[in-house]
């Protein structure tokens, strides 16, 4: 794990991320972070599809603008974390614009906040990666096959979404896949894909964003379960959460 050289600034700054871990939870169940969008959106604000693909394509600026500086001359690691986390933002913009079905608005609010952290997340790591990992070893290389499963599971699933709703914008209980077990399989792939940039990448920063990732997704997939349970009688009693079989 790579540490900042701690100092006044770093406390400061680290102090803030490890608020946002511990506080992600919570806020997106009570608080102001609860974002209205999907299941939970808004009676008005802009179209969904723009908003989403604003929020995975302004990231990808902060990403590529703060790793500017090596992008000429990457070194191995800095060019597979760089890699990894570009293929991710992008393939969800290409998802917004083709591949998902959207119901309803988003807040512009939602836009914004959702954006705001997303750039954090991408500026972060473009910034940090800057003085990366001195090289590929055993831990990256399994960062990398989980970084691919957890995208592939992830866009399998967001396709299998949308092939239920390809006669419908209403809701239908998800089957198939990992959905006969989850309610939201794909949040926990997206999660097995950021751990995997994690092991890549290895900064102490990016270990606090994974943990305000994980409260944040757990507990939106929590209040999905809880809208399906509440919107479809027969929804099946034995699903879970997020991990098939555990959670």
């Amino acid at each position: 794990m790579i540490f900042p050289e701690w100092n006044a600034l770093t406390i400061v700054l680290y102090s803030g991320l490890a608020l946002m871990a511990l506080s992600s939870a919570p806020m997106e169940y009570w608080g102001p972070l609860q974002m209205q969008y999907s299941k939970f959106r808004a009676a008005s604000g802009m179209p969904s599809r723009p908003g989403m693909v604003i929020l995975y394509a302004v990231p990808l600026v902060v990403l590529t603008v703060l790793a500017s500086p090596y992008l000429a001359t990457p070194t191995e690691v800095q060019a597979v974390v760089f890699g990894a986390v570009f293929l991710h933002f992008a393939k969800r913009v290409l998802e917004s614009l083709f591949l998902h079905r959207y119901s309803g608005p988003m807040t512009i609010t939602t836009v914004i906040m959702v954006t705001s952290l997303y750039s954090l997340l991408t500026g972060v790591i473009g910034y940090l990666n800057r003085q990366p990992m001195p090289a590929m070893d055993g831990i990256a290389w399994v960062g990398v096959l989980l970084f691919i499963a957890g995208e592939i599971g992830n866009f399998l699933h967001h396709r299998r979404l949308a092939q239920m709703r390809q006669s419908t914008m209403e809701y239908v209980i998800p089957r198939g896949l990992l959905f006969d077990y989850a309610i939201c399989p794909h949040y926990f792939c997206e999660l097995v894909a950021w751990f995997g940039i994690l092991l890549m990448a290895r900064h102490f920063a990016l270990l606090l964003l994974f943990l305000f990732m994980v409260g944040y997704l757990t507990t939106r997939a929590v209040k999905t379960l809880r809208w399906y349970r509440q919107e479809f009688p027969n929804f099946p009693a034995d699903v879970k959460v997020l991990v098939p079989f555990v959670f």
